[in-house]
């Protein structure tokens, strides 16, 4: 199959998908499920395919520096969407996304220790996580907005695999869980129902956090081992699971 055909079709239909269950089951459970290695397994994937399985497996170093910046980017937008309107709160986001990636990185910390670290993070965060002052409001809508998604997360996802030969595996890695599919999510229901289900949405995120980066994690082992369907497939059960435990823990 053409990879650039899978590209058009695969990452539209997952944030499709993703805003329906958020309209059904709420914003923290869209979060959770938007969470899950929905557009970032499909960045590795895209990696391997068109780099090599080794190019694969040394961007999981970075992707663990990139998630670390997204705890920072849900942390600070759930917090400053407090007090401003949405492209003020997104900006700054950005800021302390990139920040935190190049602090990180500086650290030249090894895989495991990473892997700790974030999952610390998230332990950490959740503890001090902004609360909603009340409960959502009813939702309003765009028209069209599921297009609009669907369009702004398929170019994300050609720009970053398409620079991926020339940042290399390390950058491309930081870049593989930049908040896509987190960005649109925040931004809508910023929009549309305010600070308060943007923080229950990237609470519930952060949440599935925890199976996401060992998704990702794994991923360095399995792949020199197993086939990429049986590697992701071991990894995708093993998130599921942390999931549905941290869904009922928090």
């Amino acid at each position: 199959m053409n990879i650039l055909f899978l590209k058009v079709t695969l990452i539209p239909v997952v944030i499709a998908l993703i805003t329906l269950v958020a309209r059904k089951w709420g914003n923290k459970m869209g979060g959770l499920i938007g969470s899950m290695p929905w557009t970032a397994g499909p960045i590795l994937l895209f990696f391997i395919l068109e780099q090599g399985k080794s190019f694969g497996i040394l961007s999981v170093q970075g992707i663990m520096t990139g998630i670390l910046a997204l705890i920072a980017f849900c942390y600070c937008y759930s917090f400053v969407s407090q007090k401003v309107s949405w492209l003020p709160t997104l900006l700054l986001s950005y800021g302390v996304y990139a920040a935190t990636a190049l602090l990180i990185k500086h650290l030249d910390l090894n895989l495991w220790a990473s892997y700790l670290l974030v999952i610390s993070s998230v332990l950490l965060a959740l503890r001090f996580f902004p609360v909603p002052t009340v409960l959502s409001t009813q939702a309003r809508r765009l028209p069209y907005d599921i297009p609009i998604r669907m369009v702004v997360a398929t170019l994300f996802v050609l720009l970053i695999t398409g620079l991926a030969s020339v940042l290399g595996p390390n950058w491309s890695g930081i870049l593989t869980p930049f908040p896509i599919t987190t960005s649109i999510l925040a931004i809508f229901s910023h929009m549309l129902q305010g600070s308060n289900a943007t923080i229950n949405t990237l609470r519930g995120l952060v949440i599935g956090l925890l199976g996401f980066t060992t998704f990702l994690f794994l991923q360095a082992f399995l792949l020199r081992e197993f086939s990429i369907a049986l590697s992701f497939g071991i990894a995708f059960v093993a998130n599921s699971f942390i999931n549905v435990v941290a869904s009922r823990i928090w």
